[in-house]
């Protein structure tokens, strides 16, 4: 046998050997079985999330002052719904809350309050704007901004050291404001000239606080619907002025977390 020969033999044995087309295996007939359990009762036992780990505060106790008009006053004695997000955020410290809030009170009757509580000796005062108390027959927002200067000074002069948080409490609503109040019955261009005011004051509050470098915290904006006017949603339905239980919801959760940078 020839070389070439040998060569064309050894091709045609090794394609005898591996081709991959066989004509004599059987056909195999697969027959589908029908799991005893379905793929919707297959359950499996989810990972438990780990506890979040409680924050730390630089020192174990804290006493903190509220002081504003009714939307502080309404926030109850010794503010529970803030008490509450506190302890849960911080377990190990100890937190007094004592409110300053007087209804029907702008913010110059506020700072006149300030010298009844200095020798108190509070941590953190949470100044509220008291828009809801704006000064009668003018927008006097340029009077607010002087006001709010003289209520940071204040606390200072009266408690060097000091740590100030402001606070624009929630919105109100110009369809429904005051619906439900005693002695109380807006027309609905009043209603919508009074919460005009009322949120120009809040603007401002939050302005003031971010062109002086202060903590804020902000309900105002959180607490705006889309077309600009107070969610419903946390506002009393009896009086259409202050609080649901959202709402003071609302108002605790923002001052805590803005809390959280002072503690």
């Amino acid at each position: 046998m020839n070389l070439l020969s040998f060569f064309v033999f050894a091709v045609f044995a090794a394609e005898a050997v591996i081709s991959p087309i066989q004509d004599d295996i059987p056909a195999v007939t697969y027959t589908a079985t029908k799991p005893g359990v379905s793929f919707g009762e297959i359950t499996s036992t989810p990972t438990p999330s780990p506890s979040p780990t409680p924050l730390v505060t630089k020192k174990r106790s804290y006493t903190i002052a509220f002081l504003g008009d009714s939307m502080i006053d309404t926030m109850g004695p010794g503010l529970p719904a803030v008490t509450n997000h506190l302890s849960s955020t911080y377990p190990a410290t100890n937190f007094t809350l004592v409110n300053y809030g007087v209804g029907a009170t702008n913010i110059d009757d506020a700072i006149n309050r300030i010298s009844s509580f200095a020798g108190t000796g509070p941590d953190i005062v949470v100044l509220e704007s008291c828009a809801y108390n704006p000064y009668p027959n003018e927008i006097g927002v340029d009077r607010h901004w002087l006001a709010l200067t003289k209520a940071v000074d204040t606390l200072r002069s009266f408690m060097p050291g000091v740590k100030i948080l402001i606070a624009a409490t929630i919105a109100p609503n110009s369809t429904v404001f005051g619906d439900g109040a005693s002695g109380i019955a807006f027309s609905r261009e009043e209603k919508i000239q009074r919460t005009a005011v009322i949120k120009q004051y809040l603007d401002n509050t939050v302005t003031f606080a971010k062109s002086q470098h202060l903590p804020f915290a902000d309900a105002y904006h959180t607490s705006l619907d889309a077309g600009g006017d107070g969610k419903l949603i946390y506002i009393n339905n009896g009086d259409h002025i202050h609080y649901s239980d959202a709402g003071r919801e609302v108002f605790a959760k923002t001052v805590v977390n803005a809390l959280k940078t002072m503690l």
